[in-house]
């Protein structure tokens, strides 16, 4: 069953259009990573499935209906303007946002309390939030989406200011959350966490949707097959047929979408022109590699038939 469902959604403000003919939908339990460059319409379409601003056309469903943002109970949202809460404590902007989503005073307290705990911010939960460092004011503000275990996350950039050992931290949680059944639309550039948290993927390209499907299927249809070689000595001329980009000294890339066998003929002729080669290996395309792809001046991949 599809928890989202978004159709033919297009959102222009006068002459300007930010979406073009929207659609895609995400099944209750599942995860989409929405990406595109600033200005693609990445928070213009969350804002139109969160009800914060009403489609030109088409329409933006949750669980079969438009979503009322006055009553927040299913859904959390992280925007990508973060509130403004420093006098109060981060027990106190929890604990409100979880008796908001219909959790009683005690289960809110307890909850936040709990994140609070798991996040190492026990200590802090009675201080201004306006004294804690950046990485800590992003974990309430992670809290307060968290609080109440909503169906729907709906996270724009939710790593913004962290180091690696909260970006850890965060994704185990995250993790955690998807196992349980929580649907996850997930608003980031960051390629690591779409490959590591999401299932789906949807590109956005000046407001058009350029690409949407399972991840794996990305890495296939707007990526390929790439195969990095790394040798020492002199390449053979003929090399130059096989449009290869240098990464390093002694380190290739072959560029273009090809067969394994063309990997394998390329291999066996550098073995025959006495190339000695250290390491060799065929894969699919990163997702950091499609981005450059698709947004990049200078991308090598063109538009879907």
């Amino acid at each position: 069953m599809n928890f989202i469902n978004v159709e033919n959604l297009s959102k222009h403000f006068g002459q300007f259009r930010a979406l073009n003919d929207i659609n895609f939908s995400v099944a209750a339990g599942r995860s989409m990573a929405i990406i595109g460059p600033n200005g693609s319409g990445k928070t213009t379409l969350v804002r139109c499935l969160l009800g914060l601003l009403a489609p030109s056309e088409g329409t933006a469903d949750i669980a079969g209906l438009p979503y009322d943002p006055r009553h927040p109970s299913r859904v959390g949202y992280l925007p990508e303007e973060r509130g403004n809460f420093q006098r109060d404590t981060p027990l106190d902007v929890i604990r409100l946002f979880g008796k908001l989503r219909g959790l009683s005073h005690s289960d809110a307290t307890s909850q936040a309390y709990d994140y609070l705990d798991e996040v190492a911010l026990t200590a802090q939960a009675r201080v201004p939030i306006q004294t804690l460092s950046n990485g800590q004011q992003q974990k309430i503000h992670l809290g307060v989406t968290f609080i109440g275990n909503p169906d729907l996350l709906v996270l724009d950039e939710p790593t913004r200011g962290f180091d690696p050992i909260n970006q850890a931290i965060f994704k185990t949680f995250l993790q955690r959350q998807l196992r349980e059944g929580t649907t996850l639309i997930l608003v980031t550039n960051q390629m690591h966490e779409v490959e590591e948290l999401t299932d789906h993927v949807l590109f956005l390209r000046n407001g058009d949707q350029y690409f949407v499907g399972e991840v794996e299927d990305a890495r296939q249809k707007l990526g390929g097959r790439r195969t990095v070689l790394t040798y020492t000595g002199e390449l053979p001329a003929k090399a130059q047929q096989w449009e290869l980009k240098a990464l390093e000294k002694g380190t290739v890339l072959m560029d273009s979408q090809h067969e394994l066998r063309s990997a394998n003929q390329m291999l066996q002729q550098l073995l025959s022109a006495g190339v000695n080669v250290t390491d060799f290996n065929t894969r699919l395309s990163s997702l950091d590699e499609i981005f450059v792809g698709v947004y990049g001046e200078t991308g090598q991949f063109g538009d879907l038939n």
